[in-house]
């Protein structure tokens, strides 16, 4: 690990960085050099209990030993808020109480108020000599250009889906329910234990039969059954879906060339998928691309979700 003033995370799964986060925190912050469990820096920081560790975040739960800040009673837990970023410039020059250095972790940086990003700069400008910061983003793109130019980037690899699945099964996981799991594309290992694989399942089964229909058919109305199963709430989660939809496209052309189903990730849909597969592999690949494309752009743009799904389901149609 390199010993730089500032560093970004970047890379899927909030709570995956979150976690590699803390471990650089961990090496920055351990005198023995061991890097065990028995090492009682490592272990205060992984309880976010060293008092040389800083823990900002969006959300309260997620924060630790940050200093005293002012924040308003309308403030949702969707944002660091911007008292919260002065509050941490301010306290960044202080010294260390046990070791060399200070380490403040801010997470999920790209969620910040807009207003604090000129305070996080001027701290970032010019770092205490005794502090490290440590950012993580998943939407890199969104922080502004003279922070991004005052930092290092270290971009974490995906997991390969073999590699999670792999990871699963060492944590005590059965390997048909590490499979199930991994399929789904979750960023990392801990958030593959969280997923609810029964909603998740119904998700996929409703925009595999719309998306099914849709380019056996060529039915507007199959193409509106499937914008509606697209649309979510917001649109993080409508891009996910769209992701989703993309794997089912990539599993339909590999179940149209393996009768055996072995590169299928979604084995449990494998007659679905083959049926799928009919719709040829031009037109499902030029899909995945498309649904790959809106899930990269909406969550960064004013589209309304709902008007967005619908534009790109309709567009299936002329495939």
């Amino acid at each position: 690990m390199t010993d730089v003033p500032v560093q970004l995370l970047t890379g899927r799964g909030s709570r995956r960085l979150e976690a590699e986060a803390l471990d650089v925190a961990a090496a920055l912050l351990c005198r023995s050099g061991d890097r065990t469990i028995e090492c009682p820096d490592c272990r205060r920081v992984a309880r976010r209990e060293h008092p040389d560790l800083l823990v900002a975040a969006p959300e309260r739960a997620r924060r630790a030993n940050t200093p005293p800040f002012v924040e308003s009673s309308e403030s949702k837990e969707t944002t660091i808020p911007t008292a919260l970023v002065r509050a941490i410039s301010a306290d960044a020059s202080r010294l260390p109480y046990e070791g060399t250095r200070r380490v403040l972790v801010l997470l999920d940086v790209d969620r910040t108020e807009s207003a604090a990003f000129s305070a996080l700069l001027k701290v970032l400008e010019e770092p205490p000599s005794r502090a490290r910061f440590v950012l993580t983003a998943t939407r890199p793109r969104l922080l502004p250009p003279t922070i991004l130019s005052r930092l290092v980037l270290r971009r974490l690899p995906a997991f390969s889906r073999e590699a999670l699945v792999a990871a699963l099964v060492a944590g005590g996981m059965p390997p048909e329910d590490a499979s199930a799991r991994a399929a789904f594309g979750p960023p990392g290992e801990e958030e593959a234990r969280d997923l609810d694989l029964g909603a998740a399942r119904e998700t996929r089964d409703a925009l595999l039969e719309a998306v099914s229909g849709l380019l056996l058919s060529r039915s507007t109305g199959w193409a509106l059954v499937l914008a509606g199963r697209l649309a979510a709430e917001d649109a993080g989660a409508t891009a996910d879906r769209l992701s989703l939809l993309a794997r089912l496209l990539r599993d339909a052309v590999a179940a149209g060339t393996d009768p055996a189903g072995r590169t299928v990730h979604h084995v449990e849909r494998y007659r679905d998928l083959a049926r799928l597969s009919e719709a040829g592999v031009d037109v499902l690949l030029e899909a995945a691309r498309r649904a790959l494309r809106e899930a990269g752009d909406l969550p960064d743009s004013r589209r309304n979700p709902r008007l967005a799904a619908e534009a790109f389901a309709l567009s299936l149609r002329a495939l």
